[in-house]
């Protein structure tokens, strides 16, 4: 945003110097990109934030100025005479597109004389950067500067009908702009029209068939707020931006839109000779009520970490125009926040940040002492450290994926009927659904080391899962989960690695489940002490191929939340024992319903305390094995912590657990 010191004077006494001026903006958070000398005249460019449209205009500058340094703000007088036949007899305005213009008014000035413009305003708008062309064109120009409302002149005799439409464009219909490119629209764009055809690119860029030139006697002067996400994707399509699509694009201020008119009305009526319409056509869309919004002086302390006197903060609310009134009840200020700043000051936050911003961060007490306060891990950190270690161990690689899920990719991971938590389509249209699963986003990462040529592929995910409650609110819970090209021995391995990490006490329990994702046969209920903590199987082909994988994977979701109450165990060093362990493998014919979590407690319900580890090998079925029938291999170790064990002592406990596998299981050793 360029601006003239000359023309920023007209509405701030400010009596400092440049250099000074420079400091201030910078303290209120205007930057300033630089300072040219323009003849007798000084050009600032000052670095305006998408929040600040009101900073887009010399008035809004002036604001700040005058608020920040104490110095008077005036707005123009406007001395307005209008003669003549009403605006109402001479145009009509129809908003067809209702939610794309909030506002349209038209004025009408009649008997106008298209010439230069006086020095004055011709050296101004140099100053600025903005090239002279006629008085007309220049008093819209010089407006759009001083309050940051582009307007816009139609030649009113070359309007069909006299009147305007504001309306979606059709499909392929053909505008030719003042810049002579014919552009070809679509319906998502927003048209200025007459009875018949287009005569502007709503907020962009005015038609040639309307434009304004030396033989125009007759002007309607538009003064309109559009949606600014409409203009700027018009603009965008277009590639065509200007002056007026900047600022709409950032949102005008829509009360200030009669404002605007009348001042360049009155301009056009100095300037040019010509005659005011009594009135205007003013059509609204939708009313903006006042915003309201309250601060807290002892909020305001906290955040800050120092207090301000309350007659400062009042004085700095007011020269922002805030209307500030306080409640000793509350020890509060309770604000009416201007049209002009109803973007981006909503909330106490906001008007924290406008007191201090103002009454300037250099006087923000400095403490030549740091002060560090050591904070003692919680328990959701000590477990999730002890865990990440373990899975590093393991060879795992951490991802962090978004928190959304693909619609063509969840359905996959849920049950039939399940309705996930979107969020508004306003803020993310597509892919807006919350994640009930960490599995999909794993597969996707799996597939992209896939794409990459990367072999092995072990990862897993520590992140948040939302479900909904009966009202569909967003329930969140903590999960873990793991994906591996490994088979779901190796899997089950991980697991039982971190479940041993954590507490040595209990034991990982394997129960055959049917899950959504694997084929049957292939999925697990994973338990701890009988309580269900998650599921682990393999992807079935259906969903390798959704996600576009050449090989299965074998994956597992558990609840964190679980983990961390069972997570009972400070790592201690102990001795590696000095006596050496025997390991017997058994391959064992049983029935093929017989599952391994029933051998597995049948041995150990032996108590035999020299079987220090059991480990389930694997299954085979084929020649050999009747039908019905399946080998099951598994591994014991044995130790004595104080004394070598003999093999006839280990025959003597082999000889215990085959009696007990007989009499339970009809097992035999395989031959």
């Amino acid at each position: 945003m360029k601006i003239s010191l000359d023309w920023l004077k007209d509405y701030v006494d400010y009596q400092g110097s440049v250099e000074e001026l420079d400091e201030l903006f910078t303290q209120i958070g205007l930057n300033v990109d630089g300072i040219e000398q323009v003849g007798a005249d000084c050009m600032i460019d000052l670095e305006v934030t998408s929040n600040r449209p009101d900073c887009l205009g010399h008035i809004g500058i002036a604001r700040e100025v005058a608020a920040a340094s104490g110095a008077t703000f005036k707005m123009p007088e406007i001395d307005l005479v209008e003669e003549g036949k009403p605006a109402e007899e001479w145009t009509a305005v129809d908003i067809q597109a209702m939610d794309l213009s909030g506002r349209y008014t038209a004025r009408i000035i009649d008997d106008v004389t298209v010439g230069e413009s006086p020095e004055w305003m011709k050296r101004r708008l140099a100053t600025v950067g903005i090239r002279s062309i006629n008085n007309v064109v220049d008093i819209t120009n010089y407006v759009m500067m001083e309050i940051g409302q582009p307007l816009h002149s139609f030649d009113y005799d070359k309007l069909q009908e006299g009147r305007i439409i504001v309306r979606t464009a059709q499909k392929g219909e053909v505008l030719e702009a003042i810049d002579h490119v014919k552009y070809k629209l679509d319906e998502k764009m927003l048209l200025i029209a007459d009875a018949k055809f287009g005569v502007a690119i709503a907020g962009v860029m005015g038609g040639l068939s309307s434009e304004v030139s030396n033989n125009t006697s007759t002007i309607l002067l538009e003064s309109a707020h559009f949606d600014p996400l409409s203009v700027r994707r018009t603009s965008r399509a277009l590639a065509l931006g200007s002056d007026a699509s900047f600022r709409f694009e950032r949102d005008v201020d829509i009360n200030m839109l009669e404002w605007a008119s009348r001042r360049a009305a009155a301009l056009l009526k100095e300037l040019t000779g010509g005659k005011v319409a009594p009135g205007i056509v003013d059509a609204w869309t939708r009313q903006i009520s006042p915003l309201t919004a309250s601060m807290r002086m002892d909020r305001m302390k906290k955040l800050l970490g120092f207090e301000i006197d309350k007659n400062t903060v009042e004085g700095i609310l007011d020269r922002l125009n805030f209307q500030p009134h306080f409640n000793p009840e509350t020890n509060s200020f309770n604000c009416t926040v201007p049209s002009w700043r109803r973007g981006d000051v909503t909330r106490e936050a906001d008007l924290i940040e406008e007191v201090i911003r103002i009454h300037g961060y250099d006087k923000v007490p400095k403490d030549e002492r740091i002060h560090i306060t050591v904070k003692v891990p919680d328990a959701y950190q000590k477990t999730r450290k002890k865990v990440t270690t373990l899975l590093n161990g393991c060879g795992y690689f951490e991802t962090v994926n978004v928190g959304f899920a693909e619609d063509k990719h969840w359905p996959l991971f849920a049950e039939k009927d399940f309705v996930p938590v979107r969020v508004n389509e306003f803020t993310r249209k597509s892919n807006n659904a919350l994640r009930h699963s960490l599995l999909p986003s794993l597969l996707n990462v799996r597939k992209s080391n896939q794409d990459a040529g990367n072999g092995r592929c072990d990862i897993y995910e520590l992140a948040a899962v939302h479900r909904p409650d009966a009202n569909g609110i967003a329930l969140e819970n903590i999960h873990l989960a793991f994906c591996t090209d490994g088979d779901f021995q190796e899997l089950r391995g991980v697991l039982e690695t971190i479940i041993s990490g954590l507490n040595k006490q209990i034991k990982l329990t394997c129960k055959p489940a049917n899950l959504i994702w694997t084929d049957q046969g292939c999925g697990a209920e994973l338990l701890l002490d009988r309580q269900n903590i998650g599921y682990a199987g393999q992807a079935s082909q259906e969903v390798a191929m959704a996600f576009g994988l050449n090989e299965k994977v074998c994956m597992a979701q558990i609840d964190f939340n679980a983990l961390m109450k069972r997570d009972g165990t400070t790592p201690r060093l102990q001795p590696i024992s000095r006596f050496p362990a025997i390991t017997r493998d058994l391959s064992l014919v049983l029935a093929e319903d017989v599952a391994w979590t029933n051998i597995e407690k049948s041995i150990e319900s032996n108590h035999i305390d020299e079987l220090c580890q059991l480990n389930y090998v694997g299954i085979y079925r084929g020649k050999g094995i009747d039908k019905g029938f399946k080998s099951l291999t598994l591994s014991m170790i044995f130790r004595k912590d104080n004394e070598t064990l003999t093999h006839e002592q280990v025959d003597t406990f082999q000889e215990v657990i085959m009696a007990d596998l007989k009499e339970k299981f009809n097992a035999v050793l395989r031959a």
